[in-house]
């Protein structure tokens, strides 16, 4: 017999609050909400920005609000740790505390699949990268570039106006500044020393002209100055940071150039220094693949009177060393290799003389075929458990149907010994 709650002992008490149905039913209460409060949000804010503030993990609370800033609800908790509690109640309630035996092995497999669902999610929250790749009609790339990620990149050009390898900052450095931070980046292999200040999250770089002046105090640097903007919230990578930055000397800190970086340009800013030129760019992310991809052709429709494409398709061939294999890709049709995935995300048609292209979304998450394993497995241990329940009910009904011993009316009949 269960023991009532007051007669267990704290670690019992603890263990059954933890897998409690009661825990089981704030979670999913608490997803309902916070999926409806994003839904509603993502109509101010975009899809990328909305995802990011309710179901990251980096997100432990989060404040529902319209898009003048209005609060519309109380706090909730972010949905990645929800989703933490419910897989730690389900370990518990649905697998440790469940009955065991063979009959409730179907029922077991399916606990132990969503559990293992929600851990894909987890998994992809933290350990999945994503970046576009975009390729011209009979051309190479091998690497993507990551939209929400801008590297600052310091290299210099050889006798031919090659780039040589660079020296990166990364984002996440540029990032922890803020307008008065300050950042000071040394570099093995060049003299000269960068210090980065006043950096923008959202900016627009402007160019100094009788229509266009720059604000009070504002910095000018070779004619150009940049403009804090708000942030586009419907559009994520159309936001562009921007900073200013000083070359000088590493020896006597002396200032050799002063510039002025903003992650759309997609030129570099040059300067020289002991007779060598060098460049800087603020771009999105480098990310090298271990493969290239040729475009064969790019090809698609639009909808009827307007430029928003309604199905288009790429051949490319990738090319793995020596080994070279041939995909087609098609919207909701990914090509997938080594762990990457490469969804069709755009076309661009070519005007006259122009080459086409074809962009493509590049992912890796480790978990990508996870939640596929999950639902067929999930899928399995529910048909398991419905045939064994069947074949239970079934014999049940034919034992019931069976004739039985006829019962006498007869009086019993006792005689004396």
């Amino acid at each position: 017999m269960a023991k009532k709650f007051k007669e267990m002992s704290l670690g019992q008490r603890v263990f059954r609050i933890a897998a409690g149905f009661e825990i089981a039913v704030v979670c999913l209460s608490l997803l309902f909400l916070l999926t409806f409060f994003g839904t509603i949000e993502q109509r101010w804010f975009g899809l990328w920005t909305t995802i990011h503030k309710y179901f990251d993990y980096n997100s432990v609370f989060v404040l529902p609000t319209r898009g003048d800033g209005k609060v519309i609800f109380p706090p909730l908790p972010g949905a990645y740790w929800v989703i933490v509690v419910l897989s730690v109640n389900m370990f518990l309630g649905g697998i440790v505390r469940a009955r065991k035996g063979w009959r409730k092995a179907g029922v077991l497999v399916s606990h132990f699949a969503i559990l293992f669902m929600l851990v894909a999610g987890a998994v992809s929250s933290v350990y999945k990268e994503e970046g576009n790749m975009r390729v011209l009609q009979g051309e190479k790339s091998d690497y993507a570039q990551k939209l929400f990620k801008h590297d600052i990149e310091v290299f210099a050009f050889d006798e031919e106006g090659d780039r040589e390898e660079p020296a990166i900052i990364r984002s996440k450095s540029i990032k922890a500044l803020g307008k008065k931070g300050e950042l000071e980046a040394s570099f093995e292999k060049f003299d000269f020393k960068l210090e980065i200040d006043r950096y923008l999250p959202y900016s627009e770089l402007a160019l100094d002209s009788p229509t266009t002046r720059p604000p009070e105090g504002e910095e000018v640097v070779d004619g150009f100055f940049l403009v804090e903007v708000e942030k586009d919230t419907k559009t994520e990578e159309r936001n562009m940071p921007g900073c200013y930055v000083s070359i000088k000397d590493e020896k006597t800190d002396d200032l050799i150039q002063r510039l002025v970086l903003w992650a759309g340009n997609p030129y570099p800013v040059t300067f020289n220094h002991d007779g060598k030129r060098y460049g800087v760019t603020y771009l999105m992310e480098i990310w090298p693949m271990p493969f290239e991809v040729e475009l064969y052709k790019t090809f698609g429709e639009n909808h009827p009177g307007t430029e928003i494409p309604s199905w288009f398709q790429s051949n490319i061939v990738k090319v793995d060393g020596s080994n070279r294999t041939d995909y087609e890709i098609v919207m909701n049709e990914p090509a997938r290799h080594g762990g990457y995935t490469l969804y069709q995300a755009g076309f661009t048609r070519a005007a006259e003389g122009e080459t086409p292209s074809s962009t493509f979304a590049v992912v890796n998450n480790p978990s990508d075929k996870w939640p596929e394993y999950a639902l067929w497995a999930s899928a399995a241990g529910l048909l398991f458990h419905f045939m064994a329940m069947l074949v239970r009910f079934i014999g049940g009904s034919a034992k019931k149907g069976r004739p039985q011993a006829p019962v006498s009316n007869k009086p019993p009949i006792y005689r004396k010994s």
